[in-house]
């Protein structure tokens, strides 16, 4: 708590960076990371780190290889707290991933996580409430780009996030 009121907790959901079409198994978990995914990656890190989220206190990672690469290109820019693989993330719906979010302990302020599409975009379009900010809400109902960063608030507690109850207030693609 800050003297103003509660600093409310942020959401960064970032979708892994351009992966290659096929894998050497020929599994979509195993797709690794194009170059281009990796500069994609090490620009939406530096993106966060200027908007002052270059700490946060939780990152998720889906098991995917792809997203775990994107996470290892953008760590170096990053001072997370704990960085855990969350399997949940690579095969989940939008309603699900909320599900996830909502029973983060209260002791986290910033919370990233990254995933994958349609659930990602799913996910923030639907948190998106009062205070959004509406272009952005736009954008992201079309779509998140590989290597995208989308930035919601919570005021309240993160057990209250509900469809609505977040506010979208920045998107970086890159």
């Amino acid at each position: 708590m800050s003297a103003g009121g509660p600093v409310p907790h942020r959401l960064v959901l970032v979708r892994h960076g351009k992966a290659v079409a096929d894998s050497a198994d020929g599994t979509d978990h195993s797709r690794e990371l194009a170059a281009r995914g990796a500069d994609q990656a090490a620009s939406t890190a530096a993106w966060l780190a200027g908007r002052g989220l270059a700490a946060p206190d939780l990152v998720l990672v889906s098991s995917a290889a792809r997203t775990a690469q994107t996470w290892a290109a953008m760590a170096p820019a990053l001072h997370p707290g704990t960085v855990r693989e969350e399997p949940a993330l690579y095969d989940t719906s939008s309603q699900a991933l909320v599900h996830l979010v909502a029973a983060t302990p209260e002791e986290v302020g910033v919370l990233l996580l990254v995933g994958h599409e349609p659930v990602l975009s799913g996910a923030a379009s639907a948190l998106a409430g009062e205070g959004s900010d509406g272009q952005l809400v736009a954008q992201v109902r079309a779509g998140v780009g590989t290597g995208s960063a989308v930035v919601l608030a919570l005021d309240g507690p993160w057990a209250d996030l509900r469809r609505g109850a977040a506010r979208l207030v920045d998107l970086h693609t890159p």
